[in-house]
Protein backbone atom coordinates (compact mmCIF):
# COMPACT_ATOMS: atom_id res chain seq x y z
CA UNK A 1 0.00 0.00 0.00
CA UNK A 2 1.63 2.96 -1.08
CA UNK A 3 1.12 6.62 0.01
CA UNK A 4 -0.23 8.97 -2.88
CA UNK A 5 -0.97 12.83 -2.72
CA UNK A 6 -4.48 13.88 -2.49
CA UNK A 7 -6.29 17.59 -1.99
CA UNK A 8 -9.27 18.58 -0.44
CA UNK A 9 -12.27 20.92 -2.55
CA UNK A 10 -11.07 24.58 -2.29
CA UNK A 11 -12.65 27.02 0.40
CA UNK A 12 -13.43 30.47 -0.06
CA UNK A 13 -13.72 32.66 3.24
CA UNK A 14 -14.82 36.27 1.98
CA UNK A 15 -13.23 39.14 4.09
CA UNK A 16 -14.76 42.11 5.51
CA UNK A 17 -14.05 43.65 1.63
CA UNK A 18 -15.95 41.48 -0.94
CA UNK A 19 -13.22 42.50 -2.99
CA UNK A 20 -10.56 40.31 -1.08
CA UNK A 21 -11.25 36.63 -0.57
CA UNK A 22 -9.16 33.65 1.30
CA UNK A 23 -8.52 30.29 -0.75
CA UNK A 24 -7.95 27.18 1.15
CA UNK A 25 -5.91 24.70 0.09
CA UNK A 26 -5.89 21.14 2.47
CA UNK A 27 -3.21 18.43 0.99
CA UNK A 28 -2.58 15.89 2.72
CA UNK A 29 -1.08 11.74 1.89
CA UNK A 30 -3.53 8.89 1.98
CA UNK A 31 -3.14 5.10 0.75
CA UNK A 32 -5.94 2.33 1.28
CA UNK A 33 -6.78 1.05 4.33
CA UNK A 34 -5.37 -2.43 5.18
CA UNK A 35 -8.97 -2.82 7.16
CA UNK A 36 -11.66 -2.51 4.41
CA UNK A 37 -14.36 -2.13 6.56
CA UNK A 38 -12.94 1.12 7.55
CA UNK A 39 -15.01 3.06 4.95
CA UNK A 40 -12.11 5.49 3.86
CA UNK A 41 -8.41 5.68 3.30
CA UNK A 42 -5.68 6.48 5.65
CA UNK A 43 -4.31 10.14 5.45
CA UNK A 44 -1.15 11.82 7.35
CA UNK A 45 0.62 14.83 6.75
CA UNK A 46 -2.56 16.94 6.74
CA UNK A 47 -0.86 20.77 5.17
CA UNK A 48 -3.02 24.11 4.39
CA UNK A 49 -2.17 26.53 1.92
CA UNK A 50 -4.25 29.84 2.42
CA UNK A 51 -4.26 32.32 -0.48
CA UNK A 52 -5.74 36.32 0.23
CA UNK A 53 -7.18 36.60 -3.62
CA UNK A 54 -7.84 40.19 -4.86
CA UNK A 55 -10.96 40.18 -7.42
CA UNK A 56 -9.91 42.76 -10.10
CA UNK A 57 -11.09 43.14 -13.79
CA UNK A 58 -9.02 40.41 -15.59
CA UNK A 59 -9.29 37.97 -12.92
CA UNK A 60 -7.98 36.98 -9.79
CA UNK A 61 -4.59 38.42 -8.09
CA UNK A 62 -2.76 37.18 -5.54
CA UNK A 63 -1.79 39.49 -3.01
CA UNK A 64 -0.48 37.37 0.24
CA UNK A 65 -0.21 33.44 1.17
CA UNK A 66 0.62 31.53 4.08
CA UNK A 67 1.37 28.14 4.88
CA UNK A 68 0.50 26.12 8.10
CA UNK A 69 1.51 22.51 8.77
CA UNK A 70 -1.61 20.67 8.96
CA UNK A 71 -4.97 21.19 8.18
CA UNK A 72 -7.85 23.50 8.49
CA UNK A 73 -11.71 24.03 7.88
CA UNK A 74 -12.92 27.00 5.65
CA UNK A 75 -14.93 28.38 8.26
CA UNK A 76 -11.91 28.66 10.90
CA UNK A 77 -10.22 31.22 8.67
CA UNK A 78 -10.65 34.92 8.55
CA UNK A 79 -9.01 37.94 6.74
CA UNK A 80 -9.54 41.49 7.74
CA UNK A 81 -8.23 44.61 5.41
CA UNK A 82 -8.42 47.26 7.79
CA UNK A 83 -6.19 45.17 10.27
CA UNK A 84 -4.61 42.94 7.62
CA UNK A 85 -4.96 40.15 10.10
CA UNK A 86 -5.68 36.54 9.11
CA UNK A 87 -7.10 34.95 11.83
CA UNK A 88 -6.90 30.96 11.48
CA UNK A 89 -8.16 27.98 13.64
CA UNK A 90 -5.58 25.01 12.26
CA UNK A 91 -5.16 21.05 13.39
CA UNK A 92 -2.57 19.66 16.24
CA UNK A 93 -2.66 16.57 14.57
CA UNK A 94 -3.49 14.49 11.53
CA UNK A 95 -6.99 13.57 12.97
CA UNK A 96 -9.06 15.95 10.82
CA UNK A 97 -11.71 17.98 11.25
CA UNK A 98 -11.56 17.49 15.41
CA UNK A 99 -11.04 20.32 18.17
CA UNK A 100 -8.26 19.18 18.68
CA UNK A 101 -6.36 22.92 17.00
CA UNK A 102 -4.57 26.16 17.65
CA UNK A 103 -5.71 29.70 17.01
CA UNK A 104 -2.95 31.65 14.77
CA UNK A 105 -3.34 35.14 14.69
CA UNK A 106 -1.03 36.87 11.44
CA UNK A 107 -1.01 40.89 11.93
CA UNK A 108 0.86 42.80 9.09
CA UNK A 109 4.06 43.21 11.49
CA UNK A 110 5.11 42.44 14.64
CA UNK A 111 5.17 38.94 14.48
CA UNK A 112 2.53 35.85 14.40
CA UNK A 113 0.67 35.08 17.97
CA UNK A 114 -1.22 31.45 19.01
CA UNK A 115 -3.46 30.57 21.45
CA UNK A 116 -3.23 28.77 23.68
CA UNK A 117 0.19 28.96 25.08
CA UNK A 118 -0.46 26.84 27.68
CA UNK A 119 -2.20 24.66 28.41
CA UNK A 120 -1.33 22.73 25.82
CA UNK A 121 -4.60 20.65 25.53
CA UNK A 122 -6.61 23.17 25.82
CA UNK A 123 -9.85 22.92 23.80
CA UNK A 124 -11.45 25.56 21.22
CA UNK A 125 -15.04 25.01 20.99
CA UNK A 126 -15.69 28.54 18.80
CA UNK A 127 -13.55 31.34 17.07
CA UNK A 128 -15.09 34.81 16.12
CA UNK A 129 -12.91 37.94 15.02
CA UNK A 130 -14.91 41.22 15.35
CA UNK A 131 -16.43 43.37 12.95
CA UNK A 132 -14.04 45.59 13.09
CA UNK A 133 -10.94 43.48 13.12
CA UNK A 134 -9.71 44.59 16.32
CA UNK A 135 -10.76 41.58 18.70
CA UNK A 136 -11.09 37.91 18.25
CA UNK A 137 -13.45 36.26 20.72
CA UNK A 138 -12.86 32.33 21.47
CA UNK A 139 -14.62 29.72 23.92
CA UNK A 140 -12.44 27.39 25.43
CA UNK A 141 -12.63 24.46 27.93
CA UNK A 142 -10.32 21.61 29.66
CA UNK A 143 -10.97 18.17 28.47
CA UNK A 144 -11.72 15.62 31.19
CA UNK A 145 -12.91 12.09 30.08
CA UNK A 146 -14.02 11.23 26.75
CA UNK A 147 -16.74 13.64 25.50
CA UNK A 148 -16.67 15.45 29.08
CA UNK A 149 -15.19 19.51 28.97
CA UNK A 150 -14.81 22.02 32.17
CA UNK A 151 -13.51 25.04 33.08
CA UNK A 152 -15.47 26.71 30.29
CA UNK A 153 -14.34 30.24 29.46
CA UNK A 154 -15.26 33.23 26.86
CA UNK A 155 -11.56 34.81 26.02
CA UNK A 156 -11.24 37.90 23.89
CA UNK A 157 -8.23 38.92 22.42
CA UNK A 158 -6.86 42.42 21.69
CA UNK A 159 -5.00 42.78 18.95
CA UNK A 160 -3.08 45.92 19.34
CA UNK A 161 -1.51 44.37 22.53
CA UNK A 162 -2.33 41.22 22.39
CA UNK A 163 -3.84 41.29 26.03
CA UNK A 164 -6.80 38.90 26.61
CA UNK A 165 -9.34 38.93 28.79
CA UNK A 166 -11.03 35.66 30.23
CA UNK A 167 -14.32 35.16 32.28
CA UNK A 168 -15.95 31.97 33.15
CA UNK A 169 -19.15 30.34 32.11
CA UNK A 170 -20.71 27.99 34.04
CA UNK A 171 -22.06 25.91 31.20
CA UNK A 172 -21.63 26.19 27.35
CA UNK A 173 -23.27 23.32 24.62
CA UNK A 174 -21.63 23.16 20.86
CA UNK A 175 -25.20 23.29 19.28
CA UNK A 176 -26.45 25.36 16.23
CA UNK A 177 -28.66 27.76 18.10
CA UNK A 178 -25.84 28.33 20.98
CA UNK A 179 -22.88 29.84 20.44
CA UNK A 180 -21.51 33.93 20.01
CA UNK A 181 -22.51 36.75 18.04
CA UNK A 182 -20.79 40.19 17.64
CA UNK A 183 -22.62 43.30 17.29
CA UNK A 184 -22.17 45.47 13.77
CA UNK A 185 -19.93 47.29 15.48
CA UNK A 186 -17.48 45.15 16.56
CA UNK A 187 -17.94 46.81 20.48
CA UNK A 188 -19.67 44.09 22.23
CA UNK A 189 -20.45 40.33 22.00
CA UNK A 190 -23.66 38.48 23.05
CA UNK A 191 -23.12 34.49 24.32
CA UNK A 192 -26.11 32.24 24.33
CA UNK A 193 -25.74 29.70 26.95
CA UNK A 194 -28.76 26.88 27.72
CA UNK A 195 -30.43 29.37 29.80
CA UNK A 196 -29.60 33.07 29.58
CA UNK A 197 -27.95 35.68 27.03
CA UNK A 198 -24.84 37.05 28.36
CA UNK A 199 -23.22 40.42 27.01
CA UNK A 200 -19.76 41.57 26.63
CA UNK A 201 -19.36 45.44 26.63
CA UNK A 202 -15.31 45.88 26.70
CA UNK A 203 -14.32 44.99 30.34
CA UNK A 204 -17.17 43.01 32.28
CA UNK A 205 -20.02 40.55 30.81
CA UNK A 206 -23.13 40.19 32.13
CA UNK A 207 -26.64 38.97 31.59
CA UNK A 208 -28.59 40.99 29.11
CA UNK A 209 -32.14 40.78 27.74
CA UNK A 210 -31.88 42.01 24.55
CA UNK A 211 -30.02 39.80 22.02
CA UNK A 212 -29.67 38.77 18.17
CA UNK A 213 -32.65 36.09 16.98
CA UNK A 214 -29.85 34.13 15.76
CA UNK A 215 -26.62 32.90 16.94
CA UNK A 216 -25.38 30.54 13.88
CA UNK A 217 -23.44 33.03 12.36
CA UNK A 218 -20.77 34.40 14.67
CA UNK A 219 -19.45 37.58 12.82
CA UNK A 220 -20.00 39.54 9.78
CA UNK A 221 -17.32 38.01 7.16
CA UNK A 222 -16.09 34.62 6.93
CA UNK A 223 -17.64 31.90 4.96
CA UNK A 224 -20.74 31.94 6.51
CA UNK A 225 -21.92 35.83 6.52
CA UNK A 226 -23.21 34.89 2.22
CA UNK A 227 -25.23 32.59 1.04
CA UNK A 228 -22.72 31.21 -1.27
CA UNK A 229 -19.07 31.70 -2.11
CA UNK A 230 -17.01 30.21 -4.90
CA UNK A 231 -14.31 30.55 -7.17
CA UNK A 232 -15.16 32.14 -10.84
CA UNK A 233 -13.94 32.86 -14.20
CA UNK A 234 -10.35 33.84 -14.30
CA UNK A 235 -10.18 33.25 -10.26
CA UNK A 236 -11.84 35.81 -9.11
CA UNK A 237 -14.28 35.40 -6.09
CA UNK A 238 -17.72 34.86 -6.91
CA UNK A 239 -20.04 35.56 -3.39
CA UNK A 240 -23.78 35.33 -3.46
CA UNK A 241 -26.55 37.63 -1.26
CA UNK A 242 -24.73 38.40 1.90
CA UNK A 243 -26.83 37.55 5.26
CA UNK A 244 -28.64 40.54 7.04
CA UNK A 245 -28.00 41.26 10.04
CA UNK A 246 -29.57 40.13 12.92
CA UNK A 247 -32.42 41.84 14.44
CA UNK A 248 -32.48 42.32 18.42
CA UNK A 249 -35.25 40.20 20.61
CA UNK A 250 -36.27 39.50 23.92
CA UNK A 251 -37.70 36.04 23.61
CA UNK A 252 -34.78 33.56 23.88
CA UNK A 253 -37.49 31.35 22.72
CA UNK A 254 -37.13 32.92 19.39
CA UNK A 255 -33.53 32.67 18.68
CA UNK A 256 -33.31 30.77 15.19
CA UNK A 257 -31.16 29.68 12.41
CA UNK A 258 -30.10 31.64 10.39
CA UNK A 259 -28.69 29.30 7.65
Amino acid sequence: MIWRHAQLPQEVSPSNDPNFNLILTVEYEEKDSWNPMNGTTDKRNYKSKIELVKNTPTGGKSVKEWTLPSWSLGDGIFYHTNSSTLFVLYGKNDEYGTLNQTLSLYPESGGAFSYPATPENRIIFQMAPSPNGNLVALVTANPKNEGEFSEFELNIIQLSDRKIQSYPINFWTALPLYGIRWAEDGKKLFLRTPDRILLWTGSEIQETKSFPDCFTVSTNFGKWAYESASLGEGGNVVLGKKLQAPRQISNIDQIKLCR
